[in-house]
């Protein structure tokens, strides 16, 4: 359902989903019927990663029998309200024309390169077209997921196109609640640790533990550390889980809990009352711009916000990027100037650093003094 204005134009929603880029007034419709009543303050970030996935299905040429923006939406609300059925089920299936196999000759299989009529675009799928093959349905079922969901679910031709992504697989005997559920276990926590502390943020993470935060489309990857590479993947779609909670729907696919949680989360690496983070943020933000929700970096912490027994789905990755960085070490004399999580190894280090410094500026004076008394008193004696 959309919630877009009656005295707003029409959008225009026969555009091809895979070749066209929505103008503002149809990406303000697609985030009112995919997140909430009102239009975000915001959606660059998300829409640049809207275009980037089409391109990329479309360069990967996996074929979908979805073509326009309205067969998208349609397929998400009807994907709504199947999520407890499984992806094989003639229910979830039914949204499209009768499959048939490819090989099968007796029709030509239809394809998005093919082109349509204004007239035919405005039909549904079923009666636009005789049939389509499995492949195609099962594509636009995976293409509808990522745009939607932020899954990197899809044809290995597609996944090929994101290197370093995790690519989580949809069985086929599996719902979309089902699937969703297997991105994101759950874990219990006992009184391991009494809260998150202050020090473990982004501008730590970096500057003293030496990690490399990279931003991610992927939601499932939040919070991943890659110790081999020493990198920690942040989902900054700020606007998309303010949507989709906001949105409360009975239909909705991700829990509620998910969401308020991955809000949290950010709030916990970049704490926008922390000095440091918020400048931290400001210049990574001046770098990537459009590629990076600016919401990221001013989420609002709760007062739970620093309780981990309060994290179902991401404590397990928390206490890992945790553990990383109290066993971090430094390397350089940057790291260790900015190291203060043990202050009595910081100051006895620094100490002996002075000295050390101290100990080489005096034995270069005192040098120099010899060298001076040494060259004085040579021309003294030839003077004599």
């Amino acid at each position: 359902m959309s919630f877009i204005s009656a005295s707003s134009p029409e959008p225009d929603l026969q555009k091809l989903l895979l070749s066209e880029d929505p103008d503002k007034r149809l990406q303000d419709y697609i985030t009112a019927t995919l997140w909430s009543t009102q239009p975000p303050h915001n959606t660059a970030a998300y829409f640049q990663y809207f275009k980037e996935e089409c391109e990329a299905w479309r360069l990967s040429d996996s074929a979908v029998i979805i073509q326009t923006y309205q067969d998208f939406l349609n397929l998400v609300e009807h994907l709504k309200r199947t999520r407890n059925e499984k992806r094989s089920a003639q229910v979830v299936l039914d949204f499209f024309p009768p499959l048939q196999a490819a090989d099968d000759e007796k029709t030509p299989t239809p394809s998005l390169i093919e082109e349509s009529t204004p007239e035919q675009l405005n039909l549904s799928l079923r009666h636009r077209f005789s049939h389509c093959d499995p492949v195609s349905a099962t594509n636009s079922i995976f293409l509808t997921v990522r745009l939607w969901l932020m899954l990197n679910v899809g044809s290995s031709a597609v996944l090929t196109l994101f290197p370093g992504r995790s690519s989580p697989e949809w069985m086929e005997d599996q719902s979309l609640n089902n699937f969703i559920d297997s991105c994101f276990p759950t874990s219990e926590w006992g009184p391991r640790l009494s809260q998150w502390p202050f020090s473990l943020n982004a501008y730590n993470l970096e500057r003293v533990g030496g990690f490399e935060l990279v931003w991610t489309d992927h939601l499932a990857d939040h919070l991943y550390l890659d110790e081999d590479l020493g990198t920690i993947k942040i989902y900054h779609h700020v606007q998309a889980l303010r949507g989709l909670l906001h949105a409360k729907s009975p239909d909705q696919a991700l829990p509620d809990r998910l969401l308020l949680e991955t809000l949290q989360t950010l709030a916990l690496i970049i704490p926008r009352a922390n000095r440091d983070c918020k400048k931290w943020f400001e210049k990574v933000y001046t770098k990537y711009a459009e590629n990076i929700d600016y919401g990221a970096g001013d989420v609002e912490s709760l007062h739970w916000a620093r309780s981990p027994e309060k994290y179902k789905f991401w404590g397990q990755r928390l206490i890992t990027i945790k553990m990383a960085y109290d066993a971090s070490e430094p390397k350089n004399l940057g790291q260790w100037w900015h190291d203060r999580r043990r202050r009595v190894e910081w100051y006895t280090f620094w100490v002996a650093v002075l000295v050390v410094f101290l100990t080489i500026v005096f034995g270069l004076i005192q040098s120099i003094t010899g060298v001076m008394q040494v060259y004085y008193a040579a021309h003294s004696g030839q003077s004599a």
